[in-house]
């Protein structure tokens, strides 16, 4: 692209920051540049200290101190406080993981000023405490609002958690064009991952061409079938009509109380074991509802 006005040092330059912006984003920025810079030199030829007020005054970060360590140019304020680190918070369940994966998205020669930038973010949001959740870090990536394509990349790459996505696409190359096979499709892939994934269910979408209200509405209409992953005992009550005329209600109901998160609790039809109680199964096993009360004092 002609820079007409600019002189041969501030082309030089131009080249210099052009070079450290991400290649999947340099067609889009380099004529928004162009302008904001032209703009800055308000109709006066475009020298280096044109393109330097720029990059000081009116670049976001992290980009403005990319920029301006690749063109050897000083803050020249105060230095800054130490950002937060992995010492001076605590990471609770998958959240350290997850800032290591938003990394992995930025281009490596970003990677140095995003990451004191995203944890900053995460500890203004944890607190006096540093106490650092999932839900924090997701929170503290929409504030930040990196650009795209990485913001969408980072959001779809977080949505698949720990998920291996390339199991699903395997069991999806063999339905593409049967729309009308999705209830085989979802017991196939709930028989893969254990439970039905959101990421799972957004690919779903995509590759049948079908909308993802669609995909929700069956997959909500079958008990059969679950949205979250089941925990290691899994305990279900009969609701057959048998089962449901002796108040399998009620065990349900006193199941439900006990469950506090410690096993998966489902209410089924016929589970082909009848008695003279509602009958239970416990991990696979049957029997009544006071023997899956004992089994269940075990977990």
């Amino acid at each position: 692209m002609a820079l007409s006005n600019w002189d041969k040092k501030a082309q030089a330059t131009f080249a210099k920051i052009i070079e450290v912006v991400p290649e999947p984003m340099r067609d889009a920025m380099q004529p928004q540049l162009i302008a904001m810079i032209e703009k800055k030199a308000q109709g006066a030829p475009v020298t280096d200290a044109v393109i330097e007020k720029l990059v000081r005054e009116d670049l976001p970060e992290p980009q403005k101190s990319v920029i301006m360590g690749a063109l050897g140019l000083s803050s020249g304020a105060p230095p800054a406080p130490a950002p937060a680190d992995s010492v001076t918070l605590s990471w609770q369940g998958e959240s350290e993981k997850m800032v290591e994966k938003i990394l992995s998205v930025i281009p490596e020669m970003l990677r140095g000023a995003v990451r004191p930038k995203l944890l900053d973010f995460i500890a203004s949001k944890a607190g006096p405490g540093g106490s650092v959740t999932d839900n924090i870090v997701l929170e503290a990536v929409k504030e930040m609002k990196p650009p795209e394509p990485f913001m969408s990349q980072i959001m779809n790459l977080l949505a698949a958690g720990g998920l291996d996505l390339s199991k699903a696409d395997a069991i999806l190359s063999r339905y593409r064009g049967k729309g009308e096979a999705l209830l085989s499709l979802l017991h196939e892939l709930q028989r893969e991952y254990g439970f039905l994934p959101k990421a799972v269910l957004n690919k779903v979408s995509e590759q049948l061409s079908m909308s993802l209200s669609a995909v929700y509405r069956l997959a909500t209409s079958y008990r059969a079938f679950s949205l979250e992953p089941k925990k290691k005992h899994v305990v279900k009550v009969c609701d057959g009509v048998a089962c449901h005329l002796k108040d399998s209600d009620r065990v349900y109901d006193e199941f439900k109380k006990s469950a506090d998160g410690r096993f998966t609790l489902e209410k089924v039809r016929c589970i082909g074991c009848c008695g003279h109680d509602p009958m239970v199964t416990v991990d696979g096993e049957c029997g009544d509802s006071g023997w899956a009360q004992g089994k269940i004092t075990q977990f």
